[in-house]
């Protein structure tokens, strides 16, 4: 489908095949396994973020100069463009084969197999994730096209070459081993198959003290190890062994997905009644989500964080560079 791209600003990455090891701004430590709290966090805020944002967990994309509704109505169509932009920005073929990487409650599949005609295999860390997956596939009349799994995206036991397209909206940022991924994800794909990613991301180069305590933040409330910069991730995908690999900063379009109209996040001073009910309801975790929206504001508009789509193909086997072996590093509930 034709998206719009006036506004995207796209980097072609020349690089050296010698990679630059990733450097985190900063690293969380969640005193129990990254899979285990990631699927704590998306099990609990299933039905908040559903109710928040709809079916698709994820930032939504605007034109430069563009702001959200004020009563947030264009949630819905910026979440959805968003998916729209990557399917063009990554050239995502109709009808192809579709590993989604942190499917969530299915949005970008259920449009990925509608309006594309893809097949479309999606895991989640998330046993709540996959089963409201499920029924809205089914809802839709697409359980045919799309399946949804509990399982680590990076140990899935699936064949070499059994994807078209390997898709990874939101997800990688919640993935330790980020060269792990990229070499699983070559694995899984075809000769010739897209790699398609959509992540937040941080500022290349160094970080002041202040930038790092914000960047923990984030990691600390909405379960992540760490950021590494668009730069880093294109570095490590070239590594691992794609070709035509490019990024877009995406940064200026996505940023007020954070504004308080759009993400309809409540104060948590004037909510502290509804902070305290939700926290005896569902757990502590669930109110990452509230602390998180402050920061992230803050964040995109010093230019510390920033959010990106990358691409990538599997060359042809016979010019395919040996790519690092797997290792076995967590995934997601995102997209």
């Amino acid at each position: 489908m034709e998206a719009d791209s006036d506004a995207r600003t796209t980097t072609s990455t020349s690089m050296s095949t010698k990679t630059e090891a990733a450097r985190p701004a900063a690293v969380a430590d969640f005193g129990q396994p990254l899979n285990d709290a990631v699927e704590r966090y998306y099990d609990t805020t299933l039905d908040l973020y559903e109710e928040l944002w709809g079916e698709h967990v994820h930032h939504g994309y605007w034109d430069a100069g563009e702001r959200p509704d004020e009563g947030g109505a264009d949630r819905h169509a910026a979440t959805g463009r968003l998916v729209r932009e990557l399917v063009a920005y990554a050239d995502v073929p109709a009808g192809a084969a579709v590993l989604d990487v942190g499917c969530g409650i299915g949005g970008p599949a259920l449009y990925l197999a509608g309006d594309l005609g893809c097949r479309v295999h999606g895991v989640s860390l998330s046993a709540r994730q996959v089963a409201r997956a499920e029924q809205k596939a089914a809802a839709a009349g697409l359980g045919a096209q799309l399946r949804f799994e509990q399982i680590d995206a990076l140990q899935t036991g699936l064949p070499d070459a059994s994807f078209d397209v390997v898709w990874a909206l939101e997800s990688v940022m919640h993935i330790p081993d980020r060269a792990a991924f990229f070499a699983e994800a070559l694995r899984l794909l075809r000769p010739g198959g897209v790699l398609a990613v959509g992540t937040w991301a941080v500022r290349d180069g160094e970080l002041d003290p202040g930038e790092r305590e914000l960047v923990a933040q984030v990691l600390k409330h909405q379960v992540m190890p760490s950021l590494i910069s668009l730069e880093e991730h294109a570095r490590l995908a070239e590594a691992a062994g794609f070709a035509q690999v490019d990024f877009a900063d995406w940064s200026v379009n996505v940023a007020d997905s954070w504004d308080p109209r759009f993400a309809r996040i409540q104060s948590l001073d004037d909510g502290r009644a509804l902070m305290r009910k939700l926290a005896r309801e569902r757990g502590v975790e669930v109110l990452g989500y509230f602390y998180a929206g402050p920061i992230m504001l803050k964040g995109f508009e010093t230019g510390v964080l920033t959010y990106g789509a990358l691409r990538g193909v599997k060359p042809a086997a016979h010019d395919a560079r040996s790519a690092p072996g797997q290792s076995g590093a967590g995934q997601v509930g995102s997209g």
